[in-house]
């Protein structure tokens, strides 16, 4: 384990996210250059990011897609067994199991969701919108 682990995940990406980095949008970009330049790390749920994978078919955007997920400030986080009820309650909450995850981890690191999505609740979450 080296010293950049311990560095705590300040923002959690979702599909739509990740889709819109892909698009090259800033409202991705500077969020992101924000935790990388605090010395913070930005993640990313396993699930997501298959989800991610499993739509995105140009290849040039698969590889950014590899790129930005391999970064040193990323972590491509787990969701552990033990959590599945609290799982089904999210899954129930925003419709998607990706979603789900990346509400689970929002809540362990106690992070923000960067997202395009309006599926995540009344507002109890730490949501960043991205705009249209």
């Amino acid at each position: 384990m080296s010293l950049a682990d311990d560095r705590p995940v300040r923002l959690v990406l979702d599909r739509s996210a990740l889709l819109a980095y892909l698009a090259g949008s800033v409202h991705v970009g500077e969020p992101l250059h924000e935790v990388i330049q605090d010395r913070n790390r930005f993640g990313v749920t396993a699930v997501t990011a298959a989800e991610a994978l499993a739509i995105v078919s140009d290849p040039k955007d698969r590889a950014t897609l590899h790129r930005l997920l391999t970064l040193d400030a990323c972590t491509v986080l787990s969701t552990e067994g033990h959590s599945w009820h609290e799982l089904s309650y999210w899954r129930t909450l925003t419709g998607r199991a990706d979603l789900a995850t990346t509400v689970l981890a929002c809540l362990e690191h106690d992070a923000s969701i960067l997202t395009g999505e309006d599926r995540y609740g009344d507002g109890d979450l730490p949501v960043i919108h991205i705009p249209d």
